[in-house]
């Protein structure tokens, strides 16, 4: 068995992965405002013009190497840097230098691709800087009125990686371990170029006073850095709720790991929110019981696996897209009883 080189990193790959990833949310972000970033191992500066686009740039002026965000002012469409009042565009060109009539050719940084959707901002990371060759769909259940509104329930820094955080989804045999899943059943894969759907139902006598709980439940990932939970739970009554997972790489070593939530409205509004309350509890409870495991493990990139362990291997030559000049892993160990 194979372990990762440990000495650098506890993964065999780059820690950022090509593909689109959460930077902010829309409302964070006013007309005329500047945020400084550090994602994907680099200061960034993030502004919305005048006119409402949000554009994101590396961070330093290439004229004396001013951070952006830290000082800098948005004018009409550009950006002004605080030291010498260089001005940018959202493509990263120098527009106007106040003491100059002359802009230097080479006065560019770097503009990120920037897609505002849903909610969120989002940049899209290629290793090679290459251009999106994909998008992120819209979220119909944003504008439903039949679900409560999208609330941020969870926003942390964690010590993993993109590919174990949505590994853990395909991998049933912790739904037992970890979760106290008494049984799952009905497992489905499909995979559409970067879209990656994987279904299934689980029933537990646990996580509830109830005899017992079904979900079944839909998760459908867009690249490495966006994914849809979608819930059927049923009890003596059925109810549907949704979790939106944004995880984007801060570093080598950290996400920026975030979650919304939203629950199908039922007939009853004080019943809508006793459930949502207590799905939300439930929810953080499972979930915080990944985030010790992700942040402590080692990824083997030959493991051992058994029959019940869900389609792993099938994921992780799916996720070997999303990296540059990275051999797709087949190599596999399997004992079945």
């Amino acid at each position: 068995m194979e372990l990762a080189n440990t000495q650098k990193s506890r993964f065999p790959f780059t820690p950022f992965a090509n593909g689109w990833f959460r930077v902010a949310y829309s409302d964070e972000l006013h007309p005329g405002q500047v945020k400084p970033l550090y994602y994907f191992g680099k200061d960034l500066v993030l502004f919305r013009t005048d006119n409402g686009t949000p554009h994101v740039l590396d961070a330093y002026c290439p004229h004396l190497g001013t951070h952006l965000g830290h000082g800098g002012q948005v004018k009409g469409e550009s950006l002004r840097c605080p030291f010498h009042g260089w001005c940018f565009n959202g493509k990263g060109q120098c527009v106007d230098i106040p003491y100059s009539s002359k802009i230097p050719s080479k006065a560019q940084i770097h503009a990120w691709s920037v897609r505002e959707i849903n909610g969120v901002i989002m940049v899209y990371y290629h290793t090679q800087g290459e251009p999106p060759t994909w998008e992120i769909p819209k979220l119909p259940e944003l504008t439903f009125s039949e679900w409560t509104p999208f609330r941020v329930v969870s926003r942390r820094k964690i010590r993993s990686h993109l590919q174990e955080t949505k590994e853990n989804l395909i991998d049933v045999g912790h739904l037992y371990g970890t979760h106290l899943v008494d049984s799952v059943e009905d497992g489905t894969l499909h995979i559409d170029n970067q879209v990656l759907k994987w279904l299934y139902c689980a029933s537990s006598k646990n996580i509830r006073s109830t005899p017992e709980t079904k979900a079944c439940i839909e998760q459908t990932l867009y690249g490495l850095g966006y994914i849809i939970h979608r819930y059927r739970v049923k009890l003596p009554f059925e109810y549907e709720y949704m979790v939106v997972f944004y995880d984007t790489p801060i570093d080598g070593e950290y996400l920026d790991y975030h979650y919304l939530f939203s629950i199908k409205k039922l007939p009853n509004e004080e019943i809508t929110s006793v459930m949502e309350e207590q799905t939300l509890q439930i929810f953080h409870q499972e979930a915080d019981k990944d985030i010790p495991l992700w942040e402590n493990k080692l990824y083997l990139s030959s493991p051992l696996l058994c029959d019940g362990d869900g389609p792993i291997m099938q994921f992780r030559r799916w996720a070997s897209q999303f990296y540059t000049d990275v051999p797709v892993t087949t190599e596999v160990l399997v004992e079945q009883s």
